[in-house]
């Protein structure tokens, strides 16, 4: 924030709402940061204990109210409220406004950190190896089949399915549904 005010006295008002518009334009931008990460997030990686799963919501979630309180309090500084007959907002109050709401804004990025971290959760390789065999159970004309994917031709899906491997064709493909087990 630039003001030509010395050292210990409060800049101008002027001022202060030129500092807490630019703010607001970051502060947007953290909140559409937090909103992406929410709507990329889904549900979570696999192997991480359902605990630091909630955890990790509870902090986005705080982040995104964090978040919208600073830019509340930066408004405030930016555009304050006026009532008939009022006198003009208190340059010291704008200050204090803009300065929780500029802290603030720095706590809900660390919140959304701190949320995003459980996303480095170590996996353990059973776990890896189970995530890996996806089981589907393909629907076509001429019945179903239920098993693990595996690697196949162009145009073609492979399942691995009762120690043998079924190979369909793409386009006698009538369903395709991921399950968790073929019993």
């Amino acid at each position: 924030m630039t003001s030509d005010a010395a050292p210990g006295q409060e800049p101008a008002p002027e001022d202060l709402r030129s500092a807490a518009k630019g703010w607001q334009g970051i502060q947007l931008a953290v909140l559409g940061f937090i909103g992406l990460c929410g709507v990329l997030k889904g549900s979570g990686p696999a192997g991480v204990p359902r605990g630091i799963q909630v955890v990790a919501g509870v902090l986005a979630l705080s982040a995104l109210a964090v978040a919208c309180f600073a830019i509340f309090l930066v408004g405030l500084a930016a555009w304050p409220l006026y009532r008939p007959g009022a006198r003009p907002a208190d340059p010291r109050r704008s200050s204090r406004h803009l300065r929780s709401g500029i802290a603030l804004t720095f706590t809900a990025v660390a919140l959304l950190t701190l949320s995003a971290s459980a996303s480095w959760w170590p996996v353990k390789a059973a776990d890896s190896a189970k995530t890996s065999r996806s089981l589907v159970r393909v629907n076509t004309e001429a019945g179903t089949v239920c098993g693990a994917l595996s690697e196949s031709d162009y145009g073609s899906l492979a399942l691995r399915a009762d120690d043998r491997t079924v190979t369909v064709a793409l386009s006698e493909v009538t369903g395709l549904q991921p399950v968790t087990s073929c019993g």
